[in-house]
C-alpha cells in the first residue's frame, strides 16, 4: 500500500508510524476505500474486511493529524480509519479523542486539508 490518501479533491501524504506493531498488518492489505464521515475534529470512513486484532498499544487521546486504526467495541466486523484534525466532541477540548480505543497508523502534516473532507465523499487509502 502506497502512502497516499486520496479523495475527489486532494491527495495528502500520509507518514506510516512504522513503530506501530500493526502497520504491517495495514501496509500488506489491499488499497482501502470509504465513504467520508466528518464528525468535527475527526474525519472517519468504516471498513469491514480489515479485522486487524488489537495488541495492547490503543489508547484513546490522540494528536492533531494522527491516523488511527479503530475497533467498533459492538460491531465485531466493523473497523474504521480516522484522520484527527482537531478536538473531538469524546474529548475534554483539550486533545482529540476517540469514542473507544484505536492505535496509530500514521500522521497527516496537512490537517487544514483533512478538515475540508465532506461527509459521503470516497476516500481511498493506499
Amino acid at each position: 500500500m502506497n502512502n497516499i490518501l486520496s479523495t475527489e479533491e486532494y491527495q495528502l501524504e500520509i507518514e506510516w508510524d512504522l513503530n506501530s506493531g500493526i502497520i504491517n498488518s495495514i501496509l500488506s492489505s489491499n488499497p482501502i476505500e470509504g465513504v467520508a464521515n466528518n464528525i468535527g475534529g475527526e474525519v472517519f470512513f468504516y471498513q469491514y474486511d480489515l479485522d486487524i486484532p488489537f495488541n495492547g498499544e490503543e489508547k484513546e487521546v490522540f494528536e492533531e493529524g494522527d491516523v488511527i486504526y479503530w475497533k467498533s467495541p459492538t460491531d465485531p466486523k466493523k473497523f474504521g480509519i480516522l484522520f484527527m484534525y482537531g478536538n473531538t466532541d469524546y474529548g475534554d477540548g483539550t486533545k482529540p479523542r476517540t469514542s473507544s480505543p484505536g492505535i496509530k497508523i500514521g500522521i497527516i502534516k496537512d490537517i487544514k486539508s483533512i478538515s475540508k473532507i465532506s461527509t459521503g465523499s470516497i476516500l481511498k487509502l493506499g
